[in-house]
């Protein structure tokens, strides 16, 4: 039994030995075929998912409700992309911000709901920290339910526009990330709804919204 410990120690080690030096090979191998973790978040191709903490979000606009603009507010988002080479991606984003407006006193709140489809272009994909910049197609949904509370009628402004942003991402993993985003979105509110009433505007309200944010994404292994 003694003979018998004495070898498995060494045969063990030696296992590992040779999953490690295989392991080290095949990501050496990747990272010379562009796709190790210097290959951009998603690498040369696959799928992400990512959280965004609390959103810095300000809005303005013509036309909200009594002609006054949604203060700075603070948000959160998720969503998803798919690398299609080292440096080109498409991504879809689903973001939610809460604001305040009105006279002092009289504040309302209002949420802002975007959704947004687009693609972006990633630079010095050989660093840890990734400078990106995008654009796409942006939906956008001002609404204020105002609860059982109140005598106030549910309101909703909906519209389309575009949006462009910048960032810089930094590469934790092959697995995990952290980004900065900065958004700028622009569009018009052509549908609205109060109550149960529900109109299409002949002259879009323009809406602006600027946000900044943190957050963390999940790389799902190339396919």
């Amino acid at each position: 039994m003694r003979l018998r410990n004495s070898h498995t120690l060494p045969v063990v080690a030696l296992v590992l030995a040779a999953v490690i030096l295989a392991a080290t090979a095949v990501d050496v191998s990747a990272e010379r075929a562009g796709r190790g973790w210097k290959s951009t978040r998603y690498g040369r191709k696959g799928v992400e998912m990512w959280v965004e903490f609390p959103r810095v979000t300000y809005a303005t606009g013509d036309g909200y409700r009594d002609d006054y603009d949604l203060a700075e507010g603070l948000g959160f988002g998720l969503g998803m992309m798919w690398g299609i080479s080292d440096n080109i991606a498409l991504e879809g984003r689903m973001l939610q911000s809460n604001h305040t407006a009105g006279p002092e006193g009289e504040e309302k709140e209002w949420d802002i709901d975007l959704f947004q489809l687009g693609a972006r272009y990633t630079f010095l994909e050989e660093n840890r920290l990734q400078p990106f910049a995008g654009a796409g197609w942006a939906k956008m949904v001002l609404e204020r339910d105002v609860g059982t509370t109140s005598s106030d009628p549910f309101e909703r402004l909906t519209g389309y526009g575009a949006y462009v942003t910048i960032g810089v991402d930094y590469i934790h993993s092959s697995s995990w990330s952290g980004f900065f985003r900065a958004d700028y979105t622009h569009g018009g509110y052509g549908h609205w709804t109060l109550g149960l009433d529900e109109a299409k505007l002949d002259d879009p309200l323009s809406g602006n919204c600027v946000s900044m944010t943190l957050g963390m994404a999940y790389r799902i292994p190339s396919w």
